[in-house]
């Protein structure tokens, strides 16, 4: 059926005024045009609309919905369902806003302060739900540059040789994000694993089913067993124990010291007697030529690694009235970049702020960096990553 931005608006119960807006803002197209030269829309055009008045409800900037409503193939039913979880995370948003709030108003005037931190802190998460939302694109970004790495054996099968799994054994991974760590991996997994993959994000945990059902149909001899389950690390709890082994990978420092100690606690009492706490971390140097690059020419950009207050040379300290510790390493592994495009993407990906930025400057942003590569044509950025293991003390 055919519509006209009247009809169409008064079918949603919409001004007129808010079809030409959005059409304005190349968010919604006319289906055609009559003779008179009037834009007529149809049923598919009323379901797009629903679409991007529920995201806008959701806090997504203009921008922001006009690369979603460009890059998904539009599936309503599907779009209900992606909207049916934004409507859930941000109710949990606001419910761990208000808990904080109560928190702060019995709170004693020696730590109001403090409380107050914590709901200013829960408040800007909004943004980084908003970030992950749909799918993994962001971090994707953040891992291509990767790719250039000097080191013969890459992060991910790095880290399996240090975790030490052997067959049948019981693992969690908290914060598991796309599962790329898996998909690395699977080849050289053990059979029988029992594996529980956490994430607070329901776009990374959508990418990580993808993981597994590729996986599982890639490896059905090694019979292994996949759990997802949508948790929070900042007030986390799991009613299964008796894990072999749970990580926590690059998430420490996206928590601050009080959740980190819960989540210490919390760990401690869901590991076997003889499980292991592994969590990688990055060091103090890390991407330290990137960052110096940011600084001199984007000064503005906030860099995401400023506001971190636990690295792989300090962890152990904290980790140490929780943990017996076995060990502290650090993989030799730098990166020699040659494309511009790849630190472009990544520092697209450190903010909305940084995308803002840069993302007009494009030209002039890659010759900074032909600027500063070296000779052979390389930008060469120091990588500081590593990882802690520790056991039930």
């Amino acid at each position: 059926m055919t519509y006209t931005a009247g009809e169409l608006a008064k079918k949603l119960g919409v001004s007129a005024r808010t079809i030409r807006f959005y059409d304005e803002k190349n968010l919604l197209f006319p289906y055609e045009y009559s003779e008179k030269g009037y834009r007529l829309y149809n049923d598919e055009s009323a379901k797009k609309l629903q679409k991007i008045i529920m995201l806008k409800f959701l806090d997504f900037s203009l921008e922001q919905i006009r690369e979603i409503m460009e890059e998904k193939s539009f599936d309503v039913r599907e779009s209900l369902k992606e909207q049916e979880n934004l409507l859930l995370q941000k109710r949990e948003h606001i419910e761990r806003i208000l808990e904080a709030v109560k928190k702060a108003r019995n709170a004693e005037d020696y730590n109001l302060w403090e409380c107050m931190t914590r709901i200013i802190a829960i408040t800007k998460e909004r943004e980084d739900i908003i970030l992950q939302y749909q799918n993994d694109d962001n971090f994707k970004k953040r891992i291509a540059i990767h790719d250039c790495s000097t080191s013969k054996i890459g992060f991910y099968p790095w880290m399996l040789e240090n975790l030490e799994i052997r067959c049948n054994m019981k693992i969690m991974d908290l914060g598991c994000g796309n599962g790329a760590f898996w998909k690395n991996v699977a080849k050289k997994l053990p059979s029988g694993l029992e594996i529980h993959l956490l994430d607070y994000s329901e776009g990374m945990l959508e990418s990580a089913r993808n993981v597994v059902n590729e996986i599982q149909r890639l490896y059905p001899e090694k019979k292994l067993k996949f759990i997802l389950e949508k948790r929070d690390a900042t007030n986390f709890s799991y009613p299964i124990a008796g894990f072999d082994r749970i990580m926590a990978n690059h998430l420490l420092f996206h928590l601050n010291k009080e959740n980190r100690l819960e989540l210490y606690r919390e760990i401690q009492e869901l590991l076997a007697e003889t499980g292991r706490f592994s969590c990688s971390l990055i060091g103090k140097k890390h991407f330290w030529e990137l960052h110096e690059f940011i600084r001199k020419y984007y000064p503005e950009i906030k860099i995401p690694s400023d506001s971190f207050d636990i690295w792989l040379e300090t962890a152990q300290e904290e980790l140490s009235d929780f943990f017996h510790i076995l060990f502290v390493k650090e993989q030799k592994n730098d990166l020699m970049v040659q494309e511009e495009e790849l630190i472009f993407n990544y520092i697209l990906s450190y903010s909305k702020q940084a995308r803002e930025i840069i993302y007009d400057d494009r030209e002039q942003f890659m010759e900074y960096i032909r600027k500063e590569k070296n000779a052979e044509g390389y930008f060469y950025i120091h990588k500081s990553t590593g990882m802690i293991s520790a056991n039930k003390k």
